[in-house]
Order: C-alpha cells, then structure tokens, then sequence
C-alpha cells in the first residue's frame, strides 16, 4: 500500500518540475502587439515592405510610416506622388502599369523616391518625415524649400517621423517578420 502513495507522489513532484511546451509553432502564433497583427493579417503589406526594404535599403518602419493611410486599413490610393516624380519612377522601374491603388506599386514608389532624395537632397534613410515631405512635394520641391511655411506639410511629415518611430518600436515585437515575408508557411494569419 506504501508502494502505489510513494510512487504517486513522487510523479506529482516530477510534473511540477516538467514545463510543457506550445503545441502550435512559432510561425502560426498571433503576436499581441496591433501593429504585427495587422502585418500578420495583411500578408501583402509585409511581402512588399520587406522587398522594399531588399530592393531600396528603407527600412519597414519608415516605408509602412510614408504611406497615406494607417496600418490595418484599406485605402484607394497609399501614395500621392507629384507627376514628374511618379513618371520619372515609371521610366527608372519600368512599371508602367503600376497604380498608386496597389501596395506594392505604392511601397516601391516610397523606396525609389527615398533612395533618390538621398542623393538629390542628402536625406538620410531614417528620416522619415523629410522623406515624406520630399514625396509629397517632389525632389525639386523639397530641394528649393518648397515647403516652407506650409505648416501643414510640416505637421504631416512630424506625424510620420512619430509613427516611424512607433513602428520600429512596436517591430521588436513581431517574432520573425522578415523571415514570415514571402514564406509559404502563413496560415492561418
């Protein structure tokens, strides 16, 4: 009878000192943090960020930061890009069929022009607001200081410098977000 209480306890002792560990593996768990769900959510926003990031050097957190609407929304158009610049992108990418309505057009639109307001108007890659402003009011624009007093220009490109931050802040928090891009591995988020 001592046999069967002894053995009994000795395994409760054991389970207590055992962890178990996730059935699911770390590709299909949901982050808590809003902005990586909506990343996790919207595979086509994390596909063209990343190959932003591949193609141009701007890092997620500053493209995803330029684009017009918020993350986690549907937009008719992301970008709103000064003619000149927009055509002279079509002739640098050859994409002539891009629209400013599809993300992908959109991000690499963001990528080509902030590499280029690098060399025309020495920004930085990290310069999210400046870059933004750039965009909006063309290289030219940004270069003869076009966007001086334009108080709401400046106040825009404020708010994205601000989300830029947040983003590359909440990014900690996104387990393996590079990696997720492209990946076949995806469902079901």
């Amino acid at each position: 009878m001592k046999f069967p209480v002894v053995t009994l306890c000795l395994i409760s002792m054991l389970q207590g000192c055992s962890t178990a560990k996730p059935v699911l593996p770390d590709f299909l768990i949901t982050p808590d943090n809003p902005f990586c769900r909506a990343l996790y959510q919207h595979n086509d926003w994390l596909d063209a960020a990343v190959d932003t990031e591949n193609r141009w050097g701007v890092p997620i957190h500053i493209s995803l930061a330029e684009l017009n609407m918020p993350i986690g929304t549907d937009a008719a158009e992301y970008i709103r890009p000064v003619n000149s610049d927009w055509e002279e992108y079509r002739l640098a990418s050859e994409n002539w069929s891009g629209s400013v309505s599809e993300i992908e057009t959109a991000l690499d639109f963001i990528g080509w022009h902030a590499e280029t307001a690098t060399d025309r108007n020495v920004l930085t890659m990290d310069q999210a607001g400046q870059l933004y402003i750039a965009s909006r009011i063309g290289h030219g624009g940004y270069y003869r200081l076009e966007y001086y007093p334009n108080l709401l220009l400046e106040r825009q490109g404020e708010a994205v410098d601000k989300l830029a931050r947040q983003y590359r802040a909440d990014l900690k928090y996104c387990p393996n977000i590079r990696e997720r891009a492209g990946s076949f591995f995806r469902w079901p988020w």
